[in-house]
């Protein structure tokens, strides 16, 4: 999905702060619609004279912030944006913050990017001096609620200042009006497991006199208790069962395949130590292993997966294969691509007691082992025709960002001579995460790229060299997925 990104700036009876709010915004971001909700002040007619470059929504009254975000998003998804940065026009919020935004979207895309007031290093004393303690309680009530009713924890449910995927919005038609549509905005994407994205925001609360605000303490406080007893028993009643089961369903995927592993390693240990097995019997035992994988990759439930392969490689020629890493996923997606496939792994994973000799059978190095005796097996293995397979990154991200490569791949591809092969993958680290402790809904894509041959110099003449110019190809590439997915 190419960005294409949009503000969207509610506003009502504002028209002593909109100008400033809106040469803000312009100065950062060309498309800007704004949806005027019965104002009925100066702002028409302020709005009539930038005309030329705004997008003007107006409503025929007064209908609600919630309303008027709606009609906003509505508008931004006709015109065919794909994410929508939302800001209030009292001022309240600084458009100088609109840079942080657009480079959030870029680098977490599928999130909503929530913009967090209370950072030590944007609250100023000023701002909690000015901001009155009915909104500091307001939010404390709101963030404890939206963690009841999701399980989630936001610093700041209350900011109007988000970004938004466009086609990751859920529940328009649910909204209610008024303001506190944005906190069900949170509720709603969390319950279909959108992830958040938290980022440091400046904010200005005028004195009390200079104050302007549309906010009804009794009434609107009665509505908001209203919605959030619906959340809650909403969430009680149907999402956390729901959640509970796919948790269930994803230790039940587990415990199974602890018994199965225990089954098969004593399976494994009996067929291996009976007789000399032959290169037939041991292909055949790597293609278990792949079957497997698939097999495993499409029981995790709320997770699909597409495997891209538009140069139709084969994997029988042998090659250094890398990709980047971000899950305990990962290993599951580079296994189902082929049979003929060595994998480098950690230590505590070649001594981890489920799968040790499961792994040693399929004759995976781990990577600090002796450096000439795994070259000197991995050189028979070549010659045998499998691939040898390695995370340059030698951990994975916790953010999903390509960290630093190592040399040890680009190293080991000049020893064996070999071309290397990436494989980029994408949505892994999202569906379960370096931090997580469950799987979300999500979609998982594997790439399979073009052979890149290191002896021409095109990479650069060194494993450094050559770590660094792969790394900024990944990061391009993975750049180009986060847009398409």
């Amino acid at each position: 999905m190419n960005s294409r990104i949009c503000v969207v700036i509610p506003t009502f009876n504002n028209a002593a702060t909109l100008p400033a709010v809106l040469d803000g915004v312009l100065h950062h971001v060309d498309d800007v619609i704004v949806v005027d909700d019965g104002s009925t002040d100066a702002t028409p007619q302020l709005l009539a004279e930038r005309s030329g470059r705004l997008d003007v929504v107006t409503l025929s009254h007064n209908q609600g912030k919630g309303a008027a975000l709606v009609a906003g998003f509505r508008r931004a998804m006709d015109r065919g944006f794909s994410h929508a940065v939302t800001l209030d026009s009292d001022g309240q919020h600084r458009p100088d913050d609109l840079p942080a935004f657009l480079t959030a979207i870029r680098r977490h895309p599928a999130a909503i990017i929530v913009g967090n007031r209370f950072a030590p290093s944007h609250f100023t004393e000023e701002n909690a001096a000015n901001m009155n303690t009915r909104s500091k309680f307001a939010n404390r009530l709101s963030n404890f609620w939206f963690r009841v009713q999701t399980g989630e924890a936001l610093p700041d449910t209350q900011t109007g200042f988000r970004a938004y995927p466009l086609h990751r919005l859920h529940g328009l038609r649910w909204l209610t009006s008024r303001y506190e549509a944005e906190l069900e905005l949170l509720v709603f994407a969390a319950w279909h497991d959108v992830r958040f994205h938290v980022l440091p925001v400046r904010v200005y609360y005028p004195p009390r006199e200079e104050r302007v605000s549309h906010f009804r303490p009794t009434a609107d406080f009665a509505r908001i208790t209203l919605l959030n007893t619906a959340l809650t028993t909403a969430a009680f009643a149907a999402v956390w069962p729901w959640r509970c089961l796919k948790v269930l369903a994803g230790f039940a995927v587990l415990f199974l395949l602890l018994i199965v592993m225990l089954v098969v390693q004593v399976g494994l240990f009996l067929f291996f130590q009976s007789h000399r097995v032959s290169e037939q019997e041991r292909l055949a035992y790597h293609r278990c292993i792949q079957r497997v994988s698939r097999r495993l990759l499409r029981l995790l439930p709320g997770v699909s997966h597409s495997v891209l392969n538009p140069r139709g490689e084969t994997f029988e020629r042998p090659a250094v294969v890398i990709s980047n890493h971000q899950s305990h996923l990962d290993l599951l997606c580079i296994m189902l691509l082929t049979p003929r496939l060595v994998i480098l792994t950690k230590r505590w994973v070649w001594f981890n007691p489920l799968y040790a000799l499961a792994i040693r059978y399929a004759e995976f190095l781990p990577t600090t082992h002796n450096v000439e005796q795994n070259a000197r097996r991995l050189q028979g293995l070549v010659a045998r025709g499998y691939s040898v397979m390695i995370f340059p990154e030698g951990t994975r991200s916790a953010d999903c960002e390509i960290l630093r490569f190592h040399q040890g791949a680009f190293h080991l591809a000049q020893r064996l001579g070999l071309p290397l092969l990436p494989i980029f993958l994408h949505g892994t680290g999202l569906v379960l995460g370096k931090r997580d402790q469950r799987l979300r809904s999500g979609h998982i894509t594997i790439e399979v790229g073009e052979r890149l041959p290191i002896d021409q110099g095109r990479w650069g003449t060194t494993p450094l060299a050559i770590a660094k110019s792969i790394r900024h190809l990944y990061i391009e590439h993975y750049e180009e997925m986060r847009r398409h997915w």
